[in-house]
């Protein structure tokens, strides 16, 4: 896997874990998913298809786990801060569909340092950044006001840098395309 599209919240540059995004840079990276409809796979050939946005449907070996963090390796070496499924064990197979984003802070910081914690950094490349310019909706139907995003009009708008503290707010929702 060579190349893949990640997700990036404003917050985790706010946070100061990262300076803003160029294009054309390189970065060193750890990944992070999000897979709650993984499941147990008879598939023992990796995949990773992009289905759109930061999404993918992957199979992948369990190459790490504990009972605070798990990592899954698709071709792409990734973690996931949470209580693994049931069936995890080192070696069992999963598939299904995953989020996959920027480590905000938690690999970097701490959970490269647990003992037999895969190396996750990964030399990448920006080749495209996207911020998500979909418009927001007021939800007034419970007690307080929510925002959410207007998915039946998704709109991305391409940027040559992040600028965390201004775009959408200081609310802002990128895609970063990578490249190894």
């Amino acid at each position: 896997m060579n190349e893949l599209i990640v997700g990036l919240n404003a917050w985790i540059i706010q946070d100061g874990n990262y300076d803003e995004f160029r294009c054309s840079e390189p970065y060193k990276l750890a990944l992070e998913f999000n897979g709650l409809t993984l499941t147990p796979s008879d598939e023992r050939a990796m995949r990773c298809q992009h289905k759109g946005t930061s999404l993918y449907d992957v199979v992948a070996k369990i190459i790490f786990s504990t009972p605070e963090v798990w990592v899954i390796d698709f071709g792409v070496k990734v973690f996931c801060e949470s209580r693994p499924p049931r069936f995890s064990k080192i070696g069992q197979w999963v598939q299904g569909e995953i989020w996959l984003g920027i480590d905000p802070f938690f690999y970097k910081e701490r959970l490269h340092r647990i003992q037999g914690m895969p190396d996750l950094f990964i030399d990448w490349f920006v080749t495209r950044i996207q911020l998500e310019t979909t418009p927001w909706i007021e939800d007034r139907s419970g007690v307080r006001t929510l925002m959410n995003r207007d998915t039946q009009r998704e709109e991305w708008t391409d940027k040559a840098v992040t600028d965390a503290w201004t775009d959408d707010a200081g609310r802002a929702d990128y895609l970063l395309s990578l490249s190894k």
